[in-house]
């Protein structure tokens, strides 16, 4: 039975990955293909007698070694620039490293404004100081999806909604007043492989209005037979700079799931709570206590666990 079975598996193209491999080797690859050979095992192949028939992987998502190429990007956190009339003194921006992606050629500036993590876009601008209870609203990046890619000497606009806005239009007619240009408009729709750009050099990111990020190109290869061959795995993230959460002001210890502004029992504007000293310090029997704001701190919902209603005793 066991070498029919056997035999059986290897038609049906199982593959049979010995435990001690996985033992001794750290390939997330070797993993995945010992989870789908277990599952596959596991399907059933008849019902009531009948053959089952499953339908086979697609290939079109496979890519062939070496025929398509690899684009990696390096993109920065936003920063504030200022005029050169701006009369304060001010410290010269640093740039901080937000991520590296890596995208095929194949693949578009949508594809690629997907994978962009920015905290701008995680903010909630709803003031829900009167019942802190209630659930979110939707985040800025639901609610303001215009943005654009300046590389070279074009804008291109992400239009994939009727009520984006073309931000690159003011751009334009800022720069023919000031004989700037000229400049050409496109779509995020264009393929990576279409951009004729400089490797190395500052390019730019626009995103809910004034959110301005530094992207790089900073290399290109062949995909080789050791990369993920699966079209579907890319774009993706090959790193993320760590960032340290806010803790909260009141008690120092746990992270910030609160913003409060022009609070009159608070010597500063702009106050950081966590969610049990927010419902401390500002609530007696679930009734709000001064005069305040506050808004959600930014922050993605599937990564933080949910925050239950105190009890009125506590």
């Amino acid at each position: 039975m066991e070498a029919a079975s056997a035999e059986e598996q290897e038609k049906r193209g199982y593959v049979n990955i010995p435990e001690r491999i996985l033992d001794n080797i750290s390939l997330e690859t070797i993993k995945v293909l010992k989870v789908l050979s277990k599952e596959a095992s596991m399907k059933p192949r008849h019902q009531n007698g009948v053959p089952i028939k499953y339908d086979k992987p697609k290939s079109s998502d496979n890519i062939k070694p070496n025929e398509e190429f690899l684009v990696y990007i390096r993109v920065y956190e936003p920063f504030k620039s200022h005029p050169s009339s701006f009369k304060h003194k001010i410290n010269i921006p640093i740039l901080k490293l937000n991520s590296i992606i890596s995208i095929l050629g194949c693949q578009t500036l949508y594809q690629l404004r997907q994978k962009i993590m920015c905290q701008s876009d995680l903010s909630i601008t709803t003031e829900i100081s009167e019942n802190p209870y209630q659930k979110p609203g939707p985040m800025a990046k639901n609610g303001y999806k215009s943005g654009f890619f300046y590389i070279e000497d074009t804008f291109y606009n992400d239009l994939s909604e009727p009520s984006n806005i073309d931000y690159s239009n003011i751009i334009m007619e800022w720069a023919a007043a000031r004989d700037i240009g000229p400049f050409k408009v496109a779509t995020m729709d264009a393929q990576i492989n279409s951009l004729c750009t400089k490797f190395g050099f500052p390019w730019v990111y626009q995103h809910q209005g004034c959110c301005e990020h530094l992207i790089v190109l900073t290399d290109a290869r062949l995909l080789t037979i050791d990369d993920v061959l699966v079209s579907s795995a890319y774009p993706r993230i090959e790193k993320i700079r760590p960032i340290s959460g806010k803790n909260c002001i009141y008690c120092g210890m746990f992270n910030v799931h609160w913003i409060v502004t022009e609070h009159d029992r608070i010597p500063h504007d702009i106050s950081y709570f966590c969610n049990r000293c927010f419902i401390s310090y500002n609530y007696v029997d679930g009734k709000k206590v001064g005069n305040f704001k506050a808004y959600s701190y930014p922050c993605i919902p599937e990564l933080m666990s949910v925050m239950k209603r105190p009890k009125q005793s506590e």
